[in-house]
């Protein structure tokens, strides 16, 4: 037999669970929500601007044009500058390609390339591919305000990285990453990287994401920087799969 409970029994018990605190975020479930906010996108596509800043305070910029798939395949095509018409392919970690105008011709990256510089800029070619942190990386939580949470970003098992560990910092509300240091084993700051002008952006399905559009990356070990501009934002735009390939990479350049 079923017995009914009292009304009063059934409110208190309503006015319990709406009062019990949501349950609190793992660090892989920040990390992996911070990876949303970057790639939940079925394409994207991105006019930017690159400052690379000298230690000695001159400046030299590059227009380019980045181009995203939900499977973090990445076409960028730089339109302006000594080096207008370089374009490179990233499939994945471990195939990224680049189009050298002056010689008419495609080349893989090595392996023991990945971890130098992109286009003279302090991005190495591992960090332009790594869009996806929590495929590569275990989080634990090193710390939070009322805005942001720290995690501590240590390789997993078997990946090849540059860095000792990293910390992310990771905004509340929106999952979106305000900042990343890399450190070395020993805990040597090595790269420094500072996201901000946070803006929101309109898809064309009326959802609307915010997005940072200025990244500033230096290298602690040189004082060297790298500025990013993101001037437009769009998203969802019906892209097909034909874009990443190598075919397009030579194509879309001449």
């Amino acid at each position: 037999m079923i017995r009914r409970l009292p009304g009063s029994v059934l409110l208190a018990l309503a006015v319990v669970a709406l009062a019990a605190p949501a349950r609190a975020q793992t660090p892989a479930e920040i990390l992996e929500k911070m990876d949303a906010c970057n790639n939940d996108y079925d394409d994207v596509t991105m006019n930017t601007t690159m400052t690379i800043v000298d230690i000695d305070g001159s400046k030299k910029s590059y227009d380019f044009v980045v181009k995203q798939n939900r499977a973090q395949k990445m076409l960028l095509r730089f339109v302006t500058g000594e080096v207008k018409g370089m374009a490179t392919l990233i499939e994945d970690r471990n195939h990224m390609y680049v189009y050298l105008p002056g010689m008419k011709k495609t080349r893989r990256v090595a392996a023991h390339a990945m971890n130098q510089s992109f286009a003279g800029s302090d991005f190495s070619n591992d960090d332009m591919a790594s869009q996806a942190l929590a495929k590569i990386y275990e989080a634990t939580l090193q710390g939070e305000d009322a805005t942001h949470w720290l995690l501590k970003l240590t390789p997993k098992a078997g990946e090849k990285v540059d860095y000792g560990y990293g910390v992310a910092k990771v905004k509340k509300g929106t999952f979106q990453e305000d900042g990343l240091q890399w450190f070395d084993p020993d805990g040597k700051p090595m790269k420094t990287f500072v996201n901000g002008s946070s803006r929101d952006f309109t898809g064309k399905d009326g959802r609307v994401v915010p997005r940072n559009t200025k990244v500033s990356l230096t290298d602690e070990r040189t004082k060297h920087r790298t500025e990013l501009d993101i001037h437009d934002f769009k998203f969802n735009q019906g892209m097909p799969e034909s874009t990443f390939t190598q075919r397009e990479l030579e194509w879309g350049s001449n």
